[in-house]
């Protein structure tokens, strides 16, 4: 644990690289949360709720992100969700197109559940004149106390 703490606190202080041209990035956007099965402490639902990003580039195809997700499930009881992440995110050289993966949590603020989190999934921003729109599918895996329950969180939102 550790260890994940001060990878968490190097992608925080990441210098941007010299050669690169863009500033660091940020990004709101709606989060549609997906927990198909019951498999250990989360329970299966949907939620909705935002998400914000930092992302610096270290250079012209990688950044370093960090996010914070806030979420409601649309379950009988509404329960609100935590889900903050630290990200590599790798540009892909055609169209606007990204892959990320990263470690996190999932959170949940009342009940029990949750855990610690790996993810990994794929984006594809669009240009607009100074802001561009994002779309991204992120699944992952939370590390519950005797199993582990995928979480599909499907985004979309803009980049300033």
């Amino acid at each position: 644990m550790r260890h994940v703490l001060g990878l968490l606190a190097a992608f925080l202080v990441l210098a941007p690289a010299q050669a690169q041209s863009s500033p660091a990035r940020i990004g709101i956007g709606l989060d549609a949360l997906v927990i198909p099965v019951r498999a250990g402490d989360v329970d299966p639902g949907l939620g909705l709720g935002i998400r914000g990003r930092a992302a610096l580039p270290i250079n012209t195809d990688l950044s370093a992100a960090a996010g914070l997700g806030i979420s409601a499930s649309l379950a009988g009881s509404a329960a609100l969700s935590l889900t903050p992440q630290a990200s590599l995110i790798v540009t892909l050289p055609k169209g606007g197109n990204y892959v990320l993966g990263g470690f996190g949590a999932f959170l949940p603020l009342s009940g029990g559940g949750g855990g610690p989190t790996f993810h990994g999934g794929f984006g594809t921003t669009i240009p607009l004149s100074e802001t561009s729109i994002y779309f991204e599918i992120n699944p992952g895996i939370v590390v519950g106390s005797d199993r582990i329950t995928v979480v599909v969180p499907g985004r979309v939102g803009a980049i300033f």
